[in-house]
């Protein structure tokens, strides 16, 4: 049985990792019917980048379900490049209402230009008061692209009678434990509160409970941030104690016992690998371990779990032809394949 947790993380089922084939074309390489395939879109913090993006993850079944979990500023850019074609992304499971995990949501909410005929659909936590919660956001979202979708509906959808360009939220209680928010398809998505606040993930004896026993645990933590020290000494505290550190997540990996352990949400470059790794291995010191890139792939059956890299248009977009990358100077190739900033 695979499963996964709607919350600051992911989980599915798996017994091995493979490391073979270590790339994965973003044309129209099919998800196995018996698999699941989670493509991090996005594995950064606010501090977005070019090389890293903020939180977003594409999670593709083998029964032709795909589902969309975040999808914060920049994380568009690499779901389009993926070539999944956007008339079959219509459900987004949000974590909480920051920014950076779903800031990019307008400009998927536009791809019903690009051929989604259904609404999308977005599912994510009440708040304190009605103000803050989903439904409150996606009002917010309807308003702020009520011309947008108005022209649009007089030139790039016209003669069309579908409901593309709409918006349903499906908003649920933040505060419930162990709550099934979706059961559709074979397919079940669980929430559970890790902080009554802001939804970043702290410790929390309820997320342990589901996700022991899982196969892949992507945890959310506050890695190095480079421009952190510019805020105050108050803003730094609540950064630190509304989110799990390396060491935490080390000692939650070590309480879960999942197969894969992945580190996401952090600030990941040549000098913050190795101190990542460091502090998260003295809380966890066995198991398997990587930190999460952009467009990592993560692709379960159950037999085995392939960490491999998704390759994608220099440009983003969309769909393209094997052929064609296949004459540029940079293709992957023939090359030897890079670790995915991986330590066993």
């Amino acid at each position: 049985m695979m499963r996964w947790i709607f919350a600051a993380l992911l989980l599915i089922g798996v017994h091995k990792v493979s490391t073979a084939s270590p790339w994965i074309y973003a044309d129209d390489d099919e998800v196995p019917k018996d698999a699941i395939r989670i493509t991090s879109l996005g594995s950064g913090t606010p501090d977005v980048h070019k090389e890293q993006v903020a939180t977003g993850f594409l999670i593709e079944v083998g029964n032709g379900d795909k589902f969309i979990f975040d999808l914060g500023s920049g994380a568009f850019l690499n779901l389009f490049a993926t070539g999944v074609p956007p008339s079959k992304l219509d459900k987004v499971f949000l974590t909480h209402l920051h920014s950076d995990h779903l800031a990019d949501l307008a400009t998927l909410q536009v791809n019903a230009i690009f051929g989604r005929k259904t609404p999308l659909q977005v599912w994510g936590p009440s708040g304190e008061s009605p103000q803050y919660g989903l439904e409150a956001s996606i009002d917010g979202l309807r308003k702020f692209l009520a011309w947008d979708t108005l022209s649009r509906r007089r030139i790039n959808l016209i003669g069309r009678k579908d409901d593309g360009d709409q918006l349903i939220a499906h908003e649920f209680d933040y505060s419930v434990e162990k709550q099934l928010i979706y059961s559709q398809n074979g397919v079940n998505i669980t929430s559970t509160p890790t902080r009554l606040t802001v939804g970043d993930s702290i410790p929390a004896n309820t997320l342990v409970e589901l996700a022991r026993g899982c196969d892949v645990f992507i945890e959310g933590i506050i890695g190095p941030l480079p421009d952190l020290d510019v805020l105050s000494w108050q803003s730094r505290f609540l950064i630190n104690t509304s989110h799990t550190t390396p060491a935490q997540a080390g000692r939650i990996f070590r309480d879960v016992g999942a197969r894969l352990s992945v580190i996401h949400h952090a600030d990941v470059n040549d000098a913050s690998r190795e101190a990542l790794i460091t502090e998260t291995r003295e809380e966890y010191p066995e198991g398997r371990l990587v930190i999460n890139e952009d467009l990592a792939v993560y692709e379960v059956t159950k037999d085995a779990i392939r960490h491999r890299k998704r390759i994608v248009p220099v440009r983003s977009w969309g769909k393209f032809e094997r052929a064609e990358w296949a004459r540029r100077d940079d293709a992957p190739s023939g090359q030897a394949h890079k670790s995915l900033s991986s330590a066993a």
